[in-house]
């Protein structure tokens, strides 16, 4: 897995703070079981995401490569570490 697949996929994402997601409302479920009950078909995009990537046990992404997307991203890694729910660092 990657060192990033605690931060919640709205921080990988860089989402607004303001962005209504069923995922910011239901914090403890990864993010594509919930987008694919909502529409099947979902799924299939969730597959190249750098979310679900970043979660798999032998993750093809490596730690350089997720931090040059997320700061690509614009997206301040020291700063995603820490979320709501609490600190991500454990």
């Amino acid at each position: 897995m990657s060192p990033f697949s605690d931060l919640p996929c709205w921080v990988i994402m860089n989402c607004a703070e303001d962005n209504k997601c069923p995922s910011k409302e239901n914090p403890h479920k990864d993010c594509w079981d919930i987008f694919s009950e909502i529409d099947k078909k979902a799924f299939n995009i969730c597959l190249d995401c750098i979310v679900y990537l970043s979660r798999q046990e032998k993750s093809v992404l490596s730690r350089q490569e997720m931090e040059q997307i997320m700061n690509k991203k614009g997206i301040d890694i020291s700063a995603a570490t820490t979320c709501p729910g609490g600190n991500l660092d454990n």
